[in-house]
């Protein structure tokens, strides 16, 4: 294997997959934003500020709870040579179906929130314990880490403050926009 020819396919391969991962993420960005979006359009009413960045805030910190946290106590972020090969596929089915389950679990407690006018914290308790039941009964990884400690740890953090920051970017974006163009404003209102 050693060979010259053997590298240079190794490094076009690398090539392709470090090209494949950033548009990957911004195939994953652009469709996270479009949901922050259309998600933010539909409640912006229901979250209390007068502040539309405020608001945007509001609402991506409960995304990033619920579509990058929790799925994260679960099934944290591993660097990419941890783990068999064989389960990769099993790996990211489980750690898309919990996004699914925190996510739209979110979304269906949300709506029970709305229809209720006493004793709210009933709800959230409620998405706690439905969270609670899916940690228990969903399976998780088996694959043993072998990799030192201090790099998987680090990747973990880099991968929490990454998420992190696009969140706030997101809101901060949006929020700024929305505040400029006033999309919620019909041109009846105007005139």
């Amino acid at each position: 294997k050693d060979t010259p020819e053997f590298w240079q396919k190794f490094a076009d391969y690398r090539i392709w997959q470090k090209q494949g991962s950033i548009i990957a993420g911004a195939i994953l960005g652009v469709a996270t934003g479009a949901l922050f979006g259309l998600v933010f359009a539909y409640s912006r009413y229901k979250i209390p500020s007068q502040n539309e960045i405020t608001k945007a805030l509001v609402l991506a910190g409960i995304m990033w709870a619920t579509l990058f946290f929790i799925p994260f106590l679960k099934y944290p972020a591993n660097p990419p040579t941890i783990g068999e090969p064989s389960t990769i596929a099993l790996r990211t089915e489980l750690y898309i179906a919990f996004v699914m389950l925190s996510g739209l679990g979110a979304l269906g407690f949300s709506l029970l929130y709305n229809k209720i006018r006493k004793k709210r914290f009933i709800v959230f308790l409620g998405y706690a314990g439905f969270i609670g039941l899916a940690f228990v009964l969903i399976p998780s990884y088996q694959d043993k880490i072998t990799t030192s400690m201090d790099i998987v740890n680090g990747f973990r953090m880099v991968s929490a403050i990454t998420m992190t920051l696009y969140w706030i970017a997101n809101a901060v974006i949006l929020g700024a926009l929305w505040k400029r163009f006033q999309p919620h404003i019909t041109r009846e209102q105007i005139q």
